[in-house]
């Protein structure tokens, strides 16, 4: 609270309201790599491109991953989960601040101002990284300030990061206060509590100007490594608003070809595993330097190895809950100055914004193809006829260039070859409908195991059905034609009963070219939902 606050009258504080994650929503993307700054190994929620910058700070140089989410942004993405990586030698930027001095009673000396709590403090960077380096912080008490109480001015000022002004603060709550409202420093008590003296408050005004230093990213030059891709893929999972996940600098962190295919297969056969996202993978680029030049490399048979081979490491069915999108964009650089405008980048985290926009758009069931691509100025690549079909039997969504139209997604596959499986506007529909069909059917897991619960299990999920084949989701000319949902004593005899779990078998005919998928929903005593597909 602030100094002015302490008398008596009516004063009123600002708040926003606390963003409500949506376990409905099919247009979320979530996002694993480097940033510039922000929290680390935490999933965080960003709407919209400003909020982001606030979080994670802009764009990074030698973050990839901070281009792919400004491309997401600005392909109309509206909200992201944000896990950052570091290597675990990263350290935050810091400088030690000498409030005062204290005397053999831990007591003031006369020439120190007794308004503070502790006689030294750390300013410490609010995240790891070396972007805090060469931070300034400059800091002035005033002994009576308009309030006629002690109140300290803090002005900070980093490389690259807008500038924050924290004026009249009380040097009592001055810590919680940069605390919930600075981006980009922490003050941390790091000196003995000092005692009050009473026969002098201090000197009237005083300054302090203090730069941070130490800041690193890593120890060597190291990026994270596997362990901290599968941890963070582990709590990406645990996010169930996530409906799309993208790992653009995986590549760039990953070197070793082993390791990329483990955190990617990681990724699929936990997507497959709920049965709610899908993975837009990126196609590793063997030569990095050639392709910033702008040169075209058209590796197609490498390509397409490469991507059999991921294929190959992943369970078959999981395939269905990937997508791969090849090959990369050239987008604007404002950090490339003169010789460098362009850089290119993966695609994913444009191709999550253009699926994101049709998402709401459109809805899930439609196809995310034939859609422009904004704010990227070209391909990497270009491919014949002939090339363009091998990449499309593959399972590999081309983005393509088209005169007067620009860049578009040219493709609408998963990297599952089966025909049943084959299209993400069907998997995308699936993970619509898991999502609103948990919402129905969780609240009823401790419900009485009986005929009752099983017509509310029906006409619920009847209703989430209805509503799909209305907006056209689902083919045929009448809902029966279309859907069918079944819950009765036929699939839960006695024994399933006593187990305290509940079947229920839906089937949706998705609009053309795929016939029924079964789904199976069990409901088990211990408050446990499943949802199986054949």
């Amino acid at each position: 609270m602030n100094s002015l606050a302490t008398a008596p009258g009516l004063y009123f504080t600002a708040v926003r309201p606390a963003a409500e994650a949506s376990p409905l929503r099919s247009d979320v993307a979530g996002f694993i790599g480097r940033t510039k700054r922000g929290p680390v190994d935490a999933p965080v929620r960003v709407e919209g491109l400003r909020e982001y910058s606030r979080e994670f700070g802009g764009l990074a140089a030698d973050a990839i991953t901070t281009y792919a989410i400004r491309g997401y942004f600005e392909n109309e993405g509206q909200v992201a989960h944000v896990i950052r990586l570091c290597h675990p030698s990263a350290r935050a930027a810091v400088v030690e601040w000498k409030v005062g001095e204290l005397d053999d009673q831990g007591r003031w000396t006369a020439n120190s101002p007794s308004a503070f709590r502790y006689a030294s403090y750390r300013i410490e960077a609010s995240s790891p990284g070396g972007w805090a380096n060469n931070t300034s912080v400059t800091i002035r008490y005033r002994l009576r300030g308009a309030s006629g109480q002690p109140e300290v001015d803090l002005a900070v000022t980093s490389p690259g990061e807008p500038n924050e002004y924290f004026t009249g603060l009380s040097p009592d709550t001055f810590v919680e206060e940069v605390a919930a409202r600075s981006q980009l420093i922490r003050l941390i008590p790091d000196g003995q509590a000092a005692r009050p003296r009473l026969d002098t408050p201090g000197p009237h005004a005083l300054s302090w100007d203090l730069t941070l230093n130490g800041g690193r990213d890593s120890d060597s030059g190291q990026t994270p490594g596997k362990l901290e891709y599968l941890e963070a893929i582990r709590k990406l999972g645990d996010v169930s608003e996530v409906a799309l996940v993208a790992v653009p600098g995986l590549f760039d962190d990953l070197r070793d070809d082993e390791d990329q295919k483990e955190a990617l297969t990681a990724l699929v056969e936990q997507a497959e595993q709920l049965r709610d996202r899908l993975v837009l993978i990126d196609v590793r680029t063997d030569d990095e330097d050639t392709e910033r030049e702008g040169l075209a490399i058209k590796e197609v048979e490498k390509v397409l190895q490469w991507v059999e081979g991921l294929r190959g490491n992943t369970d078959d069915k999981s395939t269905r809950a990937a997508a791969v999108y090849h090959p990369r964009l050239s987008v604007p650089d404002p950090l490339g100055g003169v010789r460098r405008p362009l850089r290119n980048v993966p695609p994913s985290g444009h191709v999550a914004g253009v699926i994101s926009r049709l998402d709401r758009q459109r809805g899930a069931h439609h196809t995310p193809a034939n859609a422009p691509i904004f704010e990227a100025v070209d391909v990497t690549q270009r491919f014949d006829a002939a090339e363009q079909a091998r990449f499309n039997t593959s399972g590999v969504n081309l983005l393509r260039c088209f005169a007067g139209n620009g860049l578009q997604v040219w493709g609408g596959r998963t990297l599952n070859l089966d025909p049943e499986r084959r299209f993400i506007a069907h998997r995308r529909l699936i993970h619509r409908l898991v999502r609103a069909i948990r919402r129905v059917a969780e609240p009823l897991v401790f419900d009485i195991n009986g005929p009752e619960m099983w017509l509310t299990l029906v006409r619920a999920i009847t209703t989430v059905l209805l509503e799909a084949w209305r907006a056209g989701a689902l083919k045929g000319a009448r809902p029966d034609e279309a859907f069918r949902v079944r819950c009765d004593e036929e699939l839960n005899p006695p024994e399933e009963q006593d187990l305290g779990r509940v079947l229920c078998e839906i089937e949706v005919a998705p609009a053309i070219p795929m016939e029924f998928i079964l789904l199976r929903i069990s409901l088990s005593g211990d408050g446990k939902l499943e949802v199986f597909e054949s």
